[in-house]
């Protein structure tokens, strides 16, 4: 006979727990956390052999270079057909003038990879400082910067004065009256032809050259409109008849310092704090040495001069200084009825300039030599740097001026 056991509902619960446990399946949240772990533990494990140190490597960008070979790169770059290259100098470009039309600037500012290279804002810049540094009226004249292709000026053609009047007595009132004139920006270029060997070779001192000789013509430009300009200079003689005038006699040989003397006391007062005298050096050389006819000393000491030839050569006459202009008329060339000398103050001169200067590089294309003679860019071999500018001056007051000339001065 067998023996039965009987087992208890509460040993039956147990069991059946245990069991079900054991025989659990997993969720699938469950297993993905258990791989997740398991790859964090193997990592950290991990033994990473033929390990070398990082090396960084630092791209140089355009802002970093300087202005000189930043603008040689960018040459370069046109040069060689270097597509990355032009594209990166471009974008430079682009951002810098970006910066600068902010100020209500303008220039070339866009052009598509591979045209023509544009000068950044510092070569424009160096431009016109070297101007001031070369010319003599853009240093001293009031240069206005204006967008617009005409200005108009208006003067003063009348003055107001007191009248003497009693007590309860009317008088007549009085208003100013202007006259509004009108003038046109001339358009005026400049092209710089420069050959690939000139790149290549000297490639951080063209930035010098090519701002040089950009701003010498600039200055050149600015002197020849205020001085012999033959529609707005000062001594043309279409010109003459609004301004004051002192003859010095029938030939440039009669001119002396008393000459100059008395054409600094024909202008209004005002005038005399900031006048100037403006002559090519070759007249003032001629006028210093000027002698005493008895013992033959040198007679310009007592026309502000030190005394004698030992003494410094500071332009000046009767304590008034001299600006020596290049582009005046020089000693051999002044015949009769000539104007050749200015006295009176170029701020009262305007000069009007359209914006900056445009500045653009080519490669290809015709362009004209000094002598008038086809350079064919491509054939050649060479490069043209092309400098646009729109200007005009204007006088604001004819009695702040008076020409000196030989004859009748008109």
């Amino acid at each position: 006979m067998s023996d039965i056991v009987e087992v208890g509902q509460e040993v039956l619960d147990a069991v059946t727990k245990q069991v079900m446990e054991a025989i659990k399946v997993p969720t699938a949240e469950a297993i993905a956390d258990a791989v997740v772990a398991k790859n964090i533990e193997l990592t950290e494990k991990a033994v990473v052999k033929n390990v070398v140190d990082t090396v960084e490597v630092t791209v140089k960008t355009l802002d970093t270079y300087s202005k000189e070979a930043r603008f040689a790169k960018g040459l370069v770059a046109f040069k060689n057909q270097d597509a990355t290259g032009i594209a990166e100098y471009n974008a430079y470009v682009n951002k810098a003038w970006s910066e600068v039309n902010k100020s209500n600037y303008q220039n070339v500012t866009t052009t598509a990879d591979g045209g023509a290279l544009v000068p950044d804002p510092e070569f424009v810049a160096e431009v016109e400082r070297l101007t001031k540094d070369y010319g003599v009226a853009s240093r001293l004249c009031d240069v206005r910067s204006t967008d617009r292709d005409s200005v108009t000026l208006l003067a003063g053609t009348n003055e107001i004065s007191f009248t003497k009047t009693g007590e309860a007595t009317a008088q007549n009132s009085q208003k100013l009256t202007y006259s509004a004139t009108t003038v046109a920006l001339e358009k005026y270029i400049a092209t710089l032809v420069f050959t690939s060997e000139v790149i290549e070779d000297s490639a951080i001192n063209l930035w010098s050259d090519a701002t040089t000789e950009i701003a010498r013509a600039r200055a050149k430009l600015f002197d020849t409109l205020v001085f012999t300009d033959s529609t707005y200079g000062l001594l043309t003689p279409a010109l003459a008849d609004a301004y004051k005038t002192q003859t010095v006699g029938a030939t440039i040989a009669d001119f002396s310092a008393d000459d100059a003397m008395d054409s600094k006391y024909k202008v209004v007062s005002s005038i005399r704090r900031s006048g100037r005298f403006f002559m090519h050096p070759s007249v003032f050389n001629a006028l210093r040495q000027t002698k005493t006819a008895g013992s033959g000393e040198y007679f310009f000491g007592s026309a502000g001069m030190e005394a004698g030839p030992q003494g410094a050569v500071t332009p000046m006459i009767d304590g008034t200084p001299v600006e020596l202009v290049d582009i005046m008329p020089a000693v051999g060339e002044i015949g009769a009825n000539k104007a050749f000398a200015v006295y009176g103050d170029l701020g009262r001169v305007k000069l009007h300039v359209k914006r900056l200067l445009e500045t653009k590089t080519f490669d290809s294309g015709v362009v004209k030599d000094a002598g008038g003679s086809d350079i064919n860019l491509i054939t050649q071999d060479s490069w043209a740097m092309r400098a646009t500018l729109r200007v005009v001056p204007q006088t604001r007051f004819d009695g702040a001026f008076c020409i000196i000339g030989t004859g009748t001065v008109s």
